[in-house]
């Protein structure tokens, strides 16, 4: 930690002290007279001009121009001036942040086809992955695949679990463009480059100021977004501040029908619901089935389908999410050689969603005649089915009279500053140094929510569920918690509903008053010294180089406090904290060589480009990595030109996921029991499944993890499996069409390969069952797990530790800790074009479309048998593997006017998450082939009219307009699952590709002065 804090000292001074002084002299210059000539618009602008508001490729490097005279910067390439050879790049400007009057970074990139999560929501996401956008599904959560970066610098890692970036820190206001290169690039920018890298590049200057305030809203729904920018600009730099502010409402399940059914049979779908109802349901030993009241006088089997409640209601779709930033951004020549750019950013978000009644399941419970002395339940009802039971298990829900059952919340701080400096050594070669620093704190916090260990200690004395009075509380500790003699002074009351329930009120202001808190804080600095410039001709042109080397050091500490499971989180709470750090040590090198000009006249092959790039980079505990690329570009003739490379790229781990080897490597939960989330396991995998007492078996599956069938689940660090570097291997070929008879035409089409070995990932139930090579990590213990094998799974004797109470009967062990366990293989093709008419008397059109196809999605978990996962989702429950995605525009502009109309089609696929209504079919070792629900596709239309005012008044350049996203109001197509709230996921719709608002409809107003 020493070393930690003497690296934040020096690197948060020197960028201080350097901003300081050059911002002082910068300062100075602005009071200097200006030039004579009236200003015009900066060349960053003018370059976004003309361009189409869907996802355009770049086809030639200074349509992406910085502005200034300043060298064109282009992302994948080291070489400022240089657009990446070989590879398909693809622009998001400012017409499409106008026409899509985003209210987040994370929307503005979402119009993107080839990014996983198009068309889904961006609103509450705290951990997984984040808010970082991901290219190709090419894995997703801890093994994100694509690096998000801010004008070519790192952004600081953030979140609850994964250490990864939230592109929204920066104001929309603040943006230019998103460049999004679909590309291995390791070689320019090191770890987590494999599918590609999403650039967002900020104004350089701006002149002026610009606001931005616009409401949403939509069926219990509602948005308000503002943005500015003010800044000002002189002969040799300029100034600017950038700030949003957004506030958007929760959504609850209840709100959307299809979120909150409960019972999807009358959809195709299964039955999500439950046994916890209020008053309780009831299991009475040695009879069958289940009472769902103290009144029945009959029982139903204990399966799914009979379970009476629907709980969906009381959840939270969206959380209410507010967010507030600022960027700051000086850019001043000193003289003809020296030039520096110093930001500085802050953000604040947090999220609020409000907790339903809490419960538990089979929860035993002792009554008079049962011998159990002080552990007997003063309100103990046995059912009328079963008027002479003496000991009952029970399941319940337990509301109260004011709905208030606390509420989940997260926060995120983050602090980002960069300081760039380039020097003109000669005219051809340029020295620059670059450091950027990042702070972020994220904390996912319950406050005020249900404490299970006081509702047992209430209900039969212990924190048992089985009302052991010997069994100890805290795993690998003795330690035991009673509440004896239970009285009606301090009993809990299951048996009645509200209204005649006779709990004191003493014991149910307890119930709801537990904590607990996820705090990370992750800090990290990047300092980069670069030096390009021109070696020799060719006849061809300059032959170009650029070397460089960095140096990027990052420290995460997690600190998390929850209950210890004897109570009460004010009298007994567990305190973790976990440190880690990492080194990284890189030197990198880019030749670009330009073999045929345009100037040479040489038939079909009007120019010809190559580039040769590589890295070496060198972790303190990961090891080393080298990582080439190779890449050319061939013009046959001018305006269609035809590309190809070939590279290798790395994703280190990331370091909060090794886990803490002093402390069992724990990073997260550890060991957690696991019940009402159904595994329904082949039977041809795991014989002994069908042997467990009262499992629910059909034909060929039997269905675990229900309130009946418990288990234990284990997730530790990569250090527990010996996690090492994931690798990427790519390759693609490609054509981009800009005729020059055709005006305002550009295409491309890209044709890519990813193989991705090693991914890391947390195995979800449904692959550990359906997979051969993951299947050892699920024991079925039918006579249950003993007591040695539940310590010994969850590595207590190491430090590790079990989250919550060990279910009373452990019939199943499955093992998800992190490991390098998938391997991938993704082909498809990217394409685009756009086309944009010359003005007329009837005003100007515009059409284009975006679109990215699968045509292989291939996987095998540990080496195992390869399988085809190709256009489902749900399998991995990190990444869809959806095969069609494209966004189309139709626009009109006349005389200030435009409108332009959106359609975003996803097409239908296989539902393979393991609550599938049709079951999945297997082979011979147990991989995928086949079956699954159907999913249908998925067609949204939006719409954005806009007037923008002329004339010499005041309000010119003002615009005025209205939004609508989903115009139709069409519900997402029917999903018999969830994502587990990863995208803001819930039980019949599929968070990853799919929106939950509906129609919403945005009203706007942009002032320019």
């Amino acid at each position: 930690m020493r070393k930690g804090l003497n690296h934040r000292i020096i690197a948060s001074g020197a960028a201080l002290a350097l901003a300081l002084m050059w911002s002082e002299a910068a300062l100075a210059q602005a009071g200097a007279p200006q030039a004579t000539t009236p200003p015009t618009p900066a060349a960053d602008e003018q370059a976004e001009e003309d361009r189409p508001a869907v996802a355009t490729p770049v086809v030639n490097p200074q349509d992406t121009a910085d502005g200034g005279g300043a060298d064109i910067i282009v992302t994948g390439s080291a070489i400022r001036g240089v657009a990446p050879i070989g590879s398909n790049l693809v622009s998001v400007g400012l017409e499409t942040i106008e026409k899509t009057a985003p209210v987040n970074a994370s929307q503005l990139v979402n119009t993107v086809p080839a990014i996983s999560t198009a068309g889904s929501v961006s609103q509450g996401e705290n951990g997984f992955s984040y808010y970082a956008p991901q290219i190709h599904s090419l894995a997703g959560s801890s093994s994100n695949t694509t690096l998000v970066i801010v004008d070519g610098l790192r952004l600081p890692g953030g979140g609850t679990q994964f250490s990864q970036t939230d592109p929204n820190i920066i104001p929309i206001s603040a943006i230019q463009r998103v460049e999004v290169l679909a590309d291995g690039a390791s070689s320019v920018y090191g770890s987590d480059a494999v599918a590609g890298v999403v650039n967002f590049i900020t104004r350089r200057t701006f002149d002026g100021l610009e606001a931005n305030i616009q409401t949403s809203f939509a069926d219990n729904y509602r948005d308000f977004q503002s943005n500015f920018i003010w800044g000002k600009t002189w002969e040799t730099g300029g100034v600017y501040v950038a700030g949003s502010y957004s506030d958007q409402s929760k959504l609850l399940n209840r709100d959307r029908e299809f979120a909150s059914r409960g019972d999807y049979r009358a959809v195709g779908g299964s039955v999500n619901q439950s046994f916890q109802c209020s008053p309780a349901t009831i299991i009475v030993p040695g009879v069958s089935g289940v009472f769902t009241s103290p009144g029945a006088t009959t029982t139903v089997a204990n399966t799914p389908s009979n379970a009476p409640c629907n709980n969906s209601i009381y959840a939270t779709l969206l959380p209410a999410q507010f967010r507030a930033n600022s960027f700051v951004k000086v850019t001043n020549d000193f003289g003809d050689r020296l030039t520096v750019t110093a930001t500085m950013n802050y953000n604040r978000q947090e999220t609020h969603a409000p907790n339903g009644p809490g419960g538990i399941s089979n929860a035993t419970v002792f009554g008079p005649g049962s011998g159990r002395g002080g552990q007997i339940n003063p309100f103990f009802v046995a059912p009328a089915g079963a008027p002479n039971a003496t000991q009952e298990s029970v399941s319940f829900l337990f509301p109260t009279t004011d709905g208030n059952y606390g509420e989940t919340e997260s926060q995120a701080d983050s602090i980002y500053a960069t300081a760039v400096a380039g020097y003109k050594l000669t005219e051809d070669w340029t020295i620059t140094f670059s450091d950027a620093f990042g702070w972020n704190r994220s904390a996912l916090n319950t406050v005020n929510g249900f404490c299970t260990s006081c509702a047992l200690l209430a209900l039969n004395g212990t924190a048992q569920l089985s009302g052991s009075t010997t069994a100890t509380n805290i795993a690998g500790q003795n330690v035991i918690a009673l509440n004896l003699p239970l009285t009606t002074a301090n009993a809990l009351d299951v048996w009645n509903g509200l209204g005649t329930n006779r709990t004191p009120d003493s014991v149910i202001r307890q119930l709801y008053r537990a904590n607990s808190e996820n705090t990370n804080y992750n800090t990290f600095n990047q300092v980069k010294l670069d030096l390009q410039g021109s070696l020799f001709d060719l006849p061809g042109g300059t032959v170009k180089i650029a070397v460089g080397g960095e140096y990027y050091w990052q420290e995460q500490t997690q600190k998390i406090t929850g209950s210890n499971n004897t109570g009460p989180t004010t009298t007994g709470s567990n305190f973790r904290v976990y440190n880690y750090d990492r080194d990284i040590k890189s030197v990198y090198a880019e030749l670009y060589i330009p073999v045929i000009s345009p100037e040479m006249n040489i038939p079909f092959a009007h120019r010809i480009d190559v580039s040769i790039s590589g890295r070496y980079d060198s972790y303190s505990d990961v090891g080393d990595t080298s990582n080439p690329k190779f890449a050319a570009n061939w013009e046959p003739f001018e305006g269609f030109k035809l590309r190809g490379n070939y590279s290798r790229s790395f994703v280190a781990p990331p370091i909060g996921v090794i886990g803490d080897p002093t402390q069992g490597y724990l990073y997260a939960s550890g060991s957690v029991g696991v019940n009402g989330t159904q595994i329904s396991v082949p039977i041809a995998n795991y014989p002994d499944v069908a042997q467990i007492p009262g499992v629910q078996c059909g034909s060929t599956t039997c269905v675990i993890g229900t309130s009946a069938i418990q288990g234990l689940r284990r997730q530790l660090g990569g250090g527990f499996t010996n996690e090492v570097p994931q690798k990427g291997r790519s390759w693609s070929v490609g054509a981009d069409l800009s005729p020059r008879f055709l005006p305002g035409f550009v295409a491309a089409g890209t044709f890519f390969h990813n193989t991705f070995i090693g991914g890391v990932s947390s195995p979800s139930p449904s692959a550990i069952v359906n997979s051969a090579g993951l299947r050892p990590l699920l024991t079925i213990c039918p006579t249950t797990c003993t007591a040695d094998q539940i310590n010994s799974f969850a590595n207590i004797a190491n430090g590790a530790s079990i989250s919550g109470a060990v279910p009373p009967q452990v019939y199943f062990l499955i093992d998800q800790s992190s490991r390098n366990a998938l391997n991938l293989v993704v082909e498809g093709i990217d394409g685009q074009f756009s086309y944009r008419t010359p003005a007329t008397d009837m005003g100007r059109f515009t059409i284009g479309s975006a679109f990215t196809y699968f045509t292989k999605f291939k996987q095998n978990f540990g080496g195992g048998t390869t399988f085809s996962i190709l256009n489902t989702s749900g399998y991995n429950t990190t990444f869809p593997s959806v095969q069609f995605k494209n966004r189309a525009q139709l626009g009109w502009e006349w005389s200030g006017f435009s409108a332009d109309l959106f359609w975003n089609h996803t097409g239908g696929y296989r539902n393979w998450i393991s609550t599938s209504v049709a079951p999945i079919t297997v082979d011979a070792v147990g991989n995928p082939t086949g079956g699954g629900d159907k999913v249908k596709n998925n067609d949204i239309f939006d719409i954005h009219l806009q007037y923008t005012f002329g004339g010499e008044n005041m309000l010119r350049g003002w615009q005025l307009f209205v939004d609508m996203q989903n115009m139709f109001d069409k519900d997402p197509p029917f999903y018999n699952g969830n994502t587990n709230g990863i995208l803001g996921g819930a039980w019949g719709y599929n968070g990853f590709v799919s929106n939950p608002i509906g129609r919403l409809t945005t009203l706007g107003l942009r002032m320019k002065f």
